[in-house]
């Protein structure tokens, strides 16, 4: 019993390790929006991509070493659940303690990464829409009202506009 509490245990500790990797690429995903740094964020997005499969194949081996070693759990059933993994272990109260130790570890990992992933994406949603805007200001479009460079507004396709009127 006492073995499989330690693989289970080294699992963990590899999930543990694989969320504190995911917020270190996340933290460098955010430099590099910051800085515009396109191969960097190719980068970080084949860095999240894998870790986020480390992480899944982490809880597959969890989940079917739980129902190959302790057959009478309900491991099977959705939504797969560490905490509720935690608690029906029929294991002693000491190693449950360091079950539950690693797990909110795990936890507080997941929330740093969650805030850090929605922060980029908040991030990457402005840069674009600045992006957008420059570009339809670059695109000629001739039906659109313009300012000239006297700072009249012209509804004719002029060589010196400079900024579209928004309607």
């Amino acid at each position: 019993m006492e073995k499989v509490a330690d693989r289970i245990q080294q699992m963990l500790q590899e999930k543990f390790a694989c969320y504190q990797q995911l917020r270190l690429v996340l933290e460098a995903e955010k430099k590099a929006i910051g800085a515009i740094d396109l191969g960097t964020i190719w980068d970080t997005t084949r860095s999240k991509k894998e870790l986020a499969g480390k992480i899944e194949e982490i809880r597959s081996q969890l989940r079917s070493t739980c129902q190959d070693s302790f057959s009478g759990m309900k491991i099977g059933s959705e939504p797969f659940s560490l905490a509720s993994l935690v608690n029906e272990l029929p294991l002693s109260g000491k190693t449950k303690a360091g079950l539950r130790r690693i797990k909110r570890a795990i936890d507080e990992e997941k929330d740093q990464v969650a805030h850090l992933a929605k922060f980029n994406q908040i991030q990457v949603r402005k840069y674009l829409s600045v992006v957008d805007d420059i570009m339809s200001m670059i695109g000629s479009n001739a039906g659109q009202s313009r300012y000239t460079g006297r700072g009249m507004v012209t509804q004719e396709r002029k060589n010196n506009c400079l900024f579209r009127a928004e309607v």
